[in-house]
């Protein structure tokens, strides 16, 4: 399938899709990450990524500074950054979600009807 072909697909069926650098965007929402379909044309299969081990690093600093505050009695700033942690969890869970779900909406696009 064409990356041009799948993108206007996924716009035609509700998805937020447009075209960036040869690859495939597609938005979610504000709580979501971006999720990246690329065409590996060595194998010729779709691969669809978003950069979570990046939230997760971030997320994990974010909260182990909050401990790190909460021990030198730094509430506030505690409060802030496990909030600020937990939402990048949330959201990285939320984009796993919605890719599964773009995931099984490709495999069915493909899939052809009799």
């Amino acid at each position: 399938m064409e990356l041009l072909s799948l993108q206007k697909a996924l716009s035609k069926n509700g998805f937020n899709a447009v075209m960036k650098n040869g690859k495939v965007r597609v938005t979610f929402g504000n709580v979501t990450l971006p999720v990246t379909i690329a065409k590996d044309l060595s194998n010729d299969t779709l691969n669809i990524s978003y950069p979570q081990w990046l939230q997760v690093s971030t997320a994990m600093i974010f909260l182990v500074l909050s401990f790190i505050s909460l021990g030198n009695a730094s509430f506030t700033w505690a409060g802030i950054e496990f909030a600020l942690g937990t939402y990048m969890f949330v959201s990285l869970i939320l984009t796993e979600i919605n890719a599964k779900e773009l995931r099984q909406h490709i495999r069915q696009m493909s899939i052809p009807e009799h």
